[in-house]
């Protein structure tokens, strides 16, 4: 399939999971209510980093699935799997066990208020059950995207989500507690394992897990390309999934509701972007593998500016209606969330185009550099984090966030990432970001004079202004691509600043 068939795959399977999520998130806080719920992101947030026990190998098995499987390589791509496999299985005891141990020590970690010990207990062993399963199982989803079969693993996505949909609906009702949504939760994954476990063997039927497979070259050949992508995992996890557990034990459970519900739209946002790197990752190992290097750097900058459009058009109508769509859809009383989701997304600004960036070149080998930078970034954003917490309360936690991503996102990923592409980043911009403008200010424009309309904390008022918002993009961007702005603008000259 093209890449753009895939991203359109890709954008409808997380339409459907994000509108999934939009419809949970209130309903599961008003019926498990806010010092429940934000027990839950607590414990969820510290189970979410077991995610650290992929060590890196999920982009590994993507990038060597799709070589292998475009040169037609099946004992590679057997070998390449089997040990990848073993690791994840391995793994996947690990956090069981450390499970165990969050469960024995679960007194010591908080006094966990409005909640008995046996239950945080059960649920946190409830939840390392669910993250050694989804890590164990987790190499045939990267089977799937390696083969760029987007359309069938995105697929199971949504109706795995619409199961998740299902079970919280019958059975939260009943038993409004942790225990029930852990219990969701493993249930929800099992299921998705199950699937792709069934679908990776379907479509690549050479496809073998064996003990005769294991190569101690293979596990070298791919720790030396996952190891630095471990830590990207590591800095990920540390810039997006630490703030909830640093402001939970400082400032306490229900100081981290606010905070989730920004960084959650913020998510909301990111994630159908982010799917445009995923989509993009093995296509540029297939045409970094064939030496298609003017085609690899059109599609860096196609991809570039699409991530910044979307970007930017999302912050935008945060300015103008965040305040609106959280009134309706959380409730009155979380003002500070709409304040928080504009810092956090003001940072998206410029992350998430040079995401993409990053994912390119992770699919052409090149994973060094990025890495140790954004590891660099992480720390930076953690301690600033910590320093500004004090002070400035969750905004502090925020401002950590944002700062970091302008550094070290765009004043140094973004020119190191274009020089190693063949381009500059006066080519990206102008290739990717000057198309753009057209869009961008219809968008602006509709904004502000829908707000001139004082519009009404209401769904209808909500829903229409995004219909609205969205044709007016659609247009925008077809009356971009009619006019080919990019082709009617000069090459630039090479200079000093951008050789």
């Amino acid at each position: 399939m093209s890449v753009k068939v895939n991203v359109l795959i890709s954008w409808l399977a997380h339409a459907v999971t994000l509108g999934i999520g939009f419809l949970l998130m209130p309903y599961i806080l008003h019926t498990v209510g806010d010092s429940t719920y934000g027990t839950w992101l607590l414990l969820n947030s510290i189970a979410g980093h077991a995610g650290l026990l992929y060590f890196g190998f999920g982009e590994a098995i993507s990038r060597f699935t799709s070589k292998y499987h475009t040169e037609e390589k099946w004992i590679e791509l057997n070998r390449t799997f089997s040990c990848i496999t073993s690791i994840y299985l391995i793994s996947g005891c690990i956090a069981f066990l450390l499970g165990v141990g969050l469960a024995i020590a679960a007194p010591y970690i908080n006094d966990w208020p409005g909640h008995a010990l046996s239950e945080i207990r059960w649920t946190i062993l409830i939840l390392a059950m669910n993250a050694a399963i989804s890590i164990g199982g987790s190499s045939f989803g990267g089977i799937l995207m390696g083969i760029q079969r987007f359309d069938v693993e995105r697929s199971i996505v949504i109706s795995i989500n619409i199961l998740r949909l299902v079970l919280t609906l019958v059975f939260l009702h009943v038993q409004p507690n942790l225990l029930t949504l852990a219990l969701i939760f493993l249930a929800v994954t099992v299921a998705e394992n199950a699937a792709t476990c069934i679908c990776a063997f379907r479509f690549v039927p050479t496809l073998q897990f064996r003990f005769r497979h294991l190569r101690r070259r293979v596990y070298r050949r791919c720790l030396s390309f996952s190891m630095f992508t471990f830590l990207s995992l590591i800095a990920e996890h540390l810039i997006y999934m630490t703030d909830t557990i640093v402001i939970g034990f400082l400032l306490g459970p229900l100081a981290v509701v606010p905070y989730y519900i920004a960084s959650r739209v913020c998510e909301m946002i990111r994630a159908p972007v982010i799917q445009v790197g995923y989509v993009f990752m093995p296509r540029a190992g297939q045409l970094h593998s064939t030496s298609q290097d003017e085609e690899l750097q059109s599609l860096v900058c196609r991809g570039f500016g699409l991530a910044f459009v979307l970007t930017a058009s999302a912050l935008i109508g945060v300015y103008y209606f965040s305040h609106l769509l959280i009134e309706v859809w959380i409730g009155t009383g979380y003002l500070k969330s709409s304040w928080l989701l504009l810092i956090l997304l003001a940072g998206q600004l410029i992350a998430l185009p040079t995401q993409l960036i990053r994912h390119v070149l992770t699919g052409t080998g090149f994973v060094r550099l990025p890495a140790l930078l954004f590891l660099a970034e992480a720390v930076t954003n953690l301690c600033l984090s910590l320093a500004l917490l004090p002070w400035l309360g969750v905004y502090g936690v925020a401002i950590g966030t944002l700062v970091p991503l302008v550094v070290f996102e765009g004043g140094i990923l973004l020119p190191m990432g274009a020089r190693q592409l063949g381009l500059t980043v006066r080519q990206i911009l102008r290739r990717g970001i000057v198309p753009q403008l057209l869009p961008l200010s219809m968008i602006l424009t509709y904004s502000m004079l829908i707000d001139g309309l004082h519009p009404q904390a209401t769904w209808l008022h909500v829903f229409g202004i995004l219909a609205g918002a969205l044709v007016v993009l659609l247009a925008g961007l077809a009356a971009a691509e009619r006019l080919k702005l990019s082709d009617d603008l000069p090459e630039p000259a090479p200079t000093l600043l951008n050789q």
